[in-house]
Parts: structure tokens; C-alpha cells; sequence
């Protein structure tokens, strides 16, 4: 087996192992199509955490790809890991890192989560080349619009050609529709069925939740036959679809749409995001909290249970994270040094609300060589370079590829 050219699938993290385990399965199946080493490492919640994944594939390769294994592009993807690869840059100056893409609309995961339909499908009573029959289609939810709206898109794919009567795409938190929104819509057509498909990875807590809510619903309208796939799981399509990731990394042909990058473009109610500084220096403080020797981190990272990052005297800083398969809970507080202000509020289902104060004169010049002039209090002298990979997001909407 060739280990020189070392891959690194990173997984979210869960406090659940079952979900963990799933992580060590996908990559496993895909050391096997790729004949080389395939290495798990999580961004938060369990170890390895993906900058100890680094340091142990890094030393003994020439190159090193490192893959999200994430449905969408959301925070993680875009800033988070990024950030590990730029770190990893420069601590291995000989090795070569590639960043590859989420997995997306690919046509491996139409073709899944057709299937998983089709499946229930076929244990009911209703037929859907004949009767009415909707499919709900359910995920997690983002803070980031581009996420969101992959996962309409994604919706779409799968309806086209097919014979449900409609595939409504829906959330199980953070933004709307809310996924028992979208229910009491869909029932308001009366439908002969509904086949709730839920877009996760593994069996964890959110799938449970929609597990729940389908009975409930089902309970309430004796008069619609239900249903609830399987989630995706360790499918050989899936397995595929990584593959195609980690080839588009090596070759330089990652692609990930900036089109309607909140870091890059002014949408309605993220005005403050647009050139990403914020996104920026929140992925840092919070990668800064697992690489970091002199920072106490319990691995129970607040999600549901208190979990506290001190950063020396000053304001508290709490934030949600968009990405994950896992339920995030309150108490996820981060205290940072004087004058540095964030306010993400932090609700159950892992959505916040900014909150930043910068002080006065608080602008950006990007001119040849990357400069920032932020005003009062807050410089950066001219032509403040900084070096990124083609295509990692880095927080100034730089996105993917490699170096």
C-alpha cells in the first residue's frame, strides 16, 4: 500500500461513538478503492482531531489530501478546515496539501437518496405512479445560505424524472422551513402519503428527532399513509463520491461556488460577513481552541452540557456551529481579551446571531498584496500579505483546491 500520498477524511466529531465509528468506516471503504492510506480525524468533539491527523500523516509523505466528509459547505468546510490546511502549510513546507470539496449535489448522492426513497416507497400501500405522493426532504440546517440552497437544489435533482407529486426540502433547525412546518404544509394538499427522507449521514440524534415527528405525524393524520427512509449510510456511491473529491483535490479542479458566498457578496441580513474578516477570526479563535498546548479543551464541547474556552479577561463569546450531524445544545461560551466583542448567540439546533464591535473606522482596502487598513485601533499596515491555497476558503472567500 502506497503511503505517500496519505489521505485525511475529515469528520465532525460527535460525542456519540456510534457516530464516530461510521467516520472510520467510510474511510476504510475508501483506503480500499484507493489502494493508499485513508486516514479519520474529526474537527471537534473526539480525537484525532484533524490537525493530530496532520502530524501523523505529514512527516513520512509527499503529499497529503484532505477531504470534508460533509454533506454541504457551511462554516466547517469553508473555515475550519481550511484553516488546519493553511497551518499545516506551514509547518511542513516539503509536503504538499490538497483540499477537496463537500460532497454536494453529486450524482452519486441523487442516486442514494432516490433508492432510500424508492425503498420506503415500495412498503406502502400507496403507489406513487398512480397516487399522490409526496416526499419530505430533510436537512439539518444552516447559518450559510450557499448550504442551504444546495440543499433545495439537491431536492430538485431528485424530483426531476421521478413520480412523487412533490420533494419539499425542509430543516430540522437553525433556519426555515422547520421540518414540522413543512409537514402541516404538505398536509394541506392531502396527499395519499408522505415519505419523510432525512439527509444524514448516520443514525444519530437528529435522525431520532425526525424519527419522532414522523410518528406523531402519523398519529395525527390517520388519513395519510407515512413513511421515513433510511438514512445514507456507508453506501459504495458514497464511497465513489469521496473518491471523485480526492481526485479533484490532487489534480487542482476543485470547484465550489462563490457566486452567493456570504464572504463575498452582500445578501440581505449578512451584510457584516462580506469579506469574511469575521468568519475568519472566528474559525481561528475556535481551531485555535484544539491546537492550541496552553488551552484547557474538554472534548463535551457544550453541546448540551456547559462547555467553557477562556481566552483571557474580557467579554464572553458563544457561537453555534452550522455544520454536523450531531444536536448542538446551550452552553457552548468562549471568553475572549478585552475589546474584542462577538455575540453569537447559541440556541438548541446550533443557530446564532452576530453580534461584533470592531470600533471606529473599521474598513478594508484589498489591493495588491492583500491589504487591510482597518482605521482607529485596529491597523494593519499596507500590503498585509497573506498566503492561501487556490481555492481554500479562508474566511476571504478563497475556496478549495491546493497549493
Amino acid at each position: 500500500m502506497t503511503t505517500n500520498t496519505p489521505v485525511l477524511l475529515a469528520g465532525h466529531g460527535s460525542r456519540r461513538e456510534e457516530s464516530n465509528e461510521q467516520v472510520k468506516e467510510v474511510a476504510a471503504a475508501l483506503e480500499d478503492r484507493l489502494g493508499e492510506r485513508v486516514m479519520p480525524a474529526y474537527i471537534e468533539l473526539t480525537e484525532p482531531l484533524i490537525d493530530e491527523g496532520i502530524e501523523t500523516l505529514a512527516p513520512e509523505a509527499e503529499s497529503v489530501t484532505v477531504v470534508p466528509l460533509s454533506l454541504f459547505a457551511a462554516g466547517h468546510v469553508k473555515n475550519d478546515i481550511p484553516l488546519f490546511v493553511q497551518h499545516a502549510r506551514q509547518a511542513y513546507p516539503d509536503v504538499e496539501f490538497n483540499y477537496g470539496s463537500n460532497l454536494g449535489a453529486r450524482p452519486e448522492m441523487i442516486e442514494i437518496v432516490a433508492d432510500r426513497i424508492s425503498e420506503a416507497a415500495a412498503t406502502m400501500d400507496a403507489d406513487p405512479e398512480t397516487d399522490d405522493v409526496a416526499v419530505v426532504f430533510v436537512a439539518r440546517g444552516s447559518s450559510d445560505p450557499d448550504a442551504n440552497a444546495e440543499a433545495y437544489r439537491l431536492a430538485r435533482l431528485v424530483q426531476e424524472g421521478r413520480p412523487y407529486t412533490r420533494v419539499e426540502p425542509t430543516f430540522i433547525g437553525i433556519t426555515e422551513p422547520l421540518f414540522d412546518q413543512t409537514l402541516t404544509e404538505v398536509s394541506r394538499h392531502e396527499p395519499d402519503a408522505v415519505i419523510v427522507m432525512p439527509y444524514m449521514l448516520g443514525d444519530g440524534v437528529l435522525n431520532q428527532r425526525i424519527a419522532d415527528t414522523v410518528a406523531e405525524y402519523d398519529t395525527a393524520h390517520p388519513e395519510i399513509e407515512t413513511a421515513h427512509t433510511d438514512v445514507l449510510g456507508v453506501d459504495e456511491r458514497l464511497i465513489r463520491a469521496l473518491e471523485h473529491r480526492v481526485m479533484e483535490a490532487r489534480q487542482g479542479t476543485v470547484s465550489m461556488s462563490c457566486d452567493q458566498c456570504i464572504y463575498k457578496v452582500t445578501l440581505e441580513d449578512y451584510e457584516d460577513e462580506v469579506g469574511g474578516e469575521k468568519a475568519f477570526v472566528h474559525s481561528l479563535e475556535h481551531t485555535l481552541a484544539h491546537v492550541s498546548d496552553d488551552h484547557e479543551h474538554s472534548h463535551d464541547h457544550g453541546h448540551g452540557d456547559g462547555h467553557d474556552h477562556s481566552h483571557g479577561d474580557g467579554d464572553d463569546h458563544s457561537h453555534s456551529h452550522g455544520d454536523g450531524e450531531d444536536d448542538h445544545g446551550d452552553g457552548h461560551g468562549h471568553s475572549h481579551g478585552d475589546g474584542h466583542g462577538h455575540g453569537h448567540g447559541h440556541n438548541e439546533d446550533g443557530g446564532h446571531g452576530h453580534g461584533h464591535d470592531h470600533g471606529d473606522g473599521h474598513g478594508h482596502d484589498h489591493g495588491d498584496g492583500h491589504g487591510h487598513d482597518h482605521g482607529d485601533g485596529h491597523g494593519h499596515g499596507d500590503d498585509h500579505g497573506h498566503k492561501h491555497g487556490h481555492g481554500d476558503c479562508d474566511g476571504h472567500g478563497n475556496c478549495g483546491g491546493h497549493e
